[in-house]
């Protein structure tokens, strides 16, 4: 792990605390933090910066334009459509939570998620963004890659959500210096029709739901029926037993 002088805080505060905990989970995890310039631990959410002076940060609280949509009901959300409008069932896996937009908004529409995150860094903001909600709700973190999930998890979920990393024209829900940092962490999903194959044959699920921009290629398996919005689709699968 990278010299200490990487992170912020101020001695004997919650900051150090905080600092503390990541700084020993990212050294479990062996993360590589060559990358990045400093992770700022005294503002209100950590923000992490890169070497070229990119920022990110997440926080439920306060950032309304991704967290706090206005919504209409279970029944006709476009992504609640899509996961069967609670007919499949309430418990869904997202398997890439990411900035963990369509999580919180499925959460706050009434269903059970449990999301997973494989890179530690989001993970850990993920976290600190979920302790300090002002309103709980049913969702939980988990760290796990998607493959090691589905083929060693027992857990029983509904409904398999998948949201792999769009193009960069289509995903822009952060600033563009908060992108960059953003992608660079989650990468390309090169596994993805891996973990589509994965996922139509897990226990006892419904419905799996992938989403993709539009125009975009399907992940190998056909869909047998899609839900279109005007930018994003959402591919639907049955389980295969």
């Amino acid at each position: 792990m990278d010299s200490l002088e990487k992170f912020i805080y101020l001695k004997d505060s919650p900051s150090e605390q905080l600092f503390l905990k990541w700084s020993e989970f990212l050294k479990q995890k062996k993360f590589n933090l060559s990358h990045f310039e400093k992770i700022d631990f005294t503002a209100p959410s950590p923000v992490i910066y890169d070497s070229a002076g990119n920022k990110f940060s997440i926080d439920f609280n306060e950032n309304k334009l991704n967290y706090h949509k206005k919504k209409g009901s279970i029944k006709t959300e476009l992504l609640s459509r899509a996961m069967g409008a609670g007919k499949a069932g309430n418990r869904i896996l997202d398997l890439s939570a990411g900035l963990a937009i369509d999580a919180i908004f499925l959460s706050q529409l009434g269903y059970e998620v449990t999301a997973l995150e494989r890179n530690p860094l989001i993970y850990l903001a993920l976290e600190n963004a979920w302790e300090k909600l002002d309103k709980p709700m049913s969702l939980k973190f988990i760290f796990s890659s998607a493959l090691d999930f589905l083929q060693t998890s027992q857990a029983e979920f509904e409904v398999i959500y998948f949201d792999p990393m769009f193009p960069e024209k289509i995903k822009s829900a952060l600033p563009r210096q908060e992108m960059v940092l953003f992608r660079h962490l989650v990468g390309d999903d090169i596994d993805a029709g891996e973990v589509l194959q994965a996922a139509v044959k897990y226990k006892n699920v419904q419905r799996v739901v992938v989403k993709r921009p539009i125009k975009a290629p399907i992940l190998g398996l056909k869909p047998h029926s899609q839900v279109q919005g005007k930018l994003i689709r959402f591919d639907l699968y049955g389980a295969q037993k």
